[in-house]
């Protein structure tokens, strides 16, 4: 059994009676691409551990982050499309500018918290391409999960674009004659080419296939689609969470949502929230806090040693094949515990740091703390490319200004579990268990 099984079986936590007539193009551990030519649409399903918090009153800052993403993939996909010259030729044809140069086209057609089987989920239409060699629609469906999230794609494209806008815009000149082409086409603006109401007379467009395709997956009736192991109950908003493996405790920023522990292999001390914006494959907004491990700084020249151990990281960066890398720190004021002054003070440095890594531009935002004992804590965002790096500072100073120290708890033993194996397990379980 491997994981398209496992998806018809419901052992990530959703169930979906794969039709066997989807063509299986691809299948890993977990992820698979198949091909369904009933719907004319590629499916691409992956599970991924990260945790979501899809909680209707942060829908507006959601869709802002949404809107970024669309963006900045739209242009990257330009950017890797490369035109060839055309037959008798020695250059490739004139291209014109990426489309997201006009600020009034939205590659985000549609966004909306849904639900499914009872739980809320993530619905996202977008175009990838849009331009004479290539329109590409990508539909999206994310669901939380007890075991992270599951994130549903649609996708098709065609080389054959514009003729759903050329044909739509002549019907509009018929009613509008005293218009021309491009004014009226401007006025319109692309949410008319778009409506669903014109889906029927184009239905091998990408956007008609993939939002029918979708509109199919949903209508699936419970047998065919259901959720086996719904995720658990966030807290309420702005209430305070324990982290034990790192020993503090804080409150957790609008949508971000903590990884339990166990579930992705780093450090002993440090605690991973994420904060999922569209795709299951991608690498969310990531929010970590961790108490270093072996790290007790003394009083004297405290903020001194940060900026060692501050150095030492940047070190890592780099041997990691950072580059350009820019940092920029500042002192920040924590307020003292009179009971514990004379152990030292407490101290904290703030940092931002750009840099490039795998050719991708990227943020993070650092806050470190001495604690009175000389603890070390460091409160870290690292944010996509598009996200700017005010607001992941924000988010750092929320998490900064809540920071608080957990009693020390006696040493027992220690365990550590994986949701990520939970699959497999259940498939031992089923192997073991003799037919009825």
């Amino acid at each position: 059994m491997g994981f398209i099984d496992d998806i018809k079986n419901g052992l990530p936590g959703l169930k979906l009676a794969i039709p066997a007539s989807w063509r299986v193009q691809e299948e890993q551990e977990r992820r698979a691409v198949l091909i369904d030519n009933d719907h004319r649409v590629g499916w691409h399903i992956v599970h991924a551990p990260w945790r979501a918090d899809l909680r209707p009153e942060n829908f507006a800052d959601h869709r802002r982050d949404l809107e970024r993403h669309a963006r900045f993939s739209f242009e990257q996909q330009y950017q890797q499309i490369q035109l060839q010259p055309q037959p008798g030729q020695t250059q490739p044809p004139a291209r014109p500018p990426v489309r997201t140069s006009d600020p009034e086209f939205n590659p985000l057609i549609q966004a909306e918290y849904i639900t499914i089987a009872g739980q809320p989920a993530l619905l996202t239409l977008r175009r990838v391409a849009y331009e004479p060699v290539m329109e590409a629609v990508v539909g999206n469906i994310l669901i939380p999960l007890a075991t992270g999230i599951l994130d549903i794609t649609a996708f098709q494209h065609t080389q054959q674009t514009g003729y759903r806008e050329t044909n739509l815009l002549n019907h509009a000149l018929q009613k509008y004659p005293g218009e021309g082409p491009q004014k009226l086409a401007k006025r319109l603006g692309q949410a008319h080419f778009d409506d669903p109401s014109n889906d029927p007379q184009f239905p091998q467009h990408p956007l008609t296939c993939v939002r029918t395709a979708l509109r199919w997956l949903l209508a699936l009736p419970k047998d065919q689609l259901d959720i086996t192991s719904a995720a658990p109950e966030l807290p309420t908003p702005g209430a305070e969470i324990e982290l034990p493996s790192v020993g503090i405790a804080i409150r957790v920023p609008p949508r971000y949502a903590a990884v339990p522990d166990g579930v992705l292999p780093v450090p002993i001390g440090v605690s991973l929230l994420s904060r999922v914006i569209l795709e299951g494959g991608d690498e969310p907004q990531m929010l970590d806090v961790r108490q270093m491990a072996g790290v007790t700084l003394s009083a004297e020249g405290r903020p001194d040693k940060l900026m060692q151990l501050l150095q030492k990281q940047i070190q890592e960066w780099q041997q990691q094949g950072g580059s350009q890398i820019e940092v920029h720190t500042e002192a920040v004021e924590l307020p003292q515990d009179p009971a514990k002054v004379a152990e030292g003070a407490r101290v904290a440095l703030a940092v931002q740091v750009s840099l490039t890594l795998g050719g991708v531009r990227t943020h993070t935002v650092v806050r470190w703390i001495c604690d009175h004992d000389g603890r070390v804590f460091r409160i870290g965002v690292a944010t996509p490319p598009f996200i700017p790096i005010n607001e992941a500072a924000a988010d750092a100073d929320a998490v900064l200004r809540s920071f608080r120290r957990l009693p020390p708890k006696k040493s027992g033993g220690a365990w550590l579990t994986s949701d990520l194996r939970l699959a497999p397990a259940k498939r031992a379980e089923q192997a073991s268990t003799p037919a009825s």
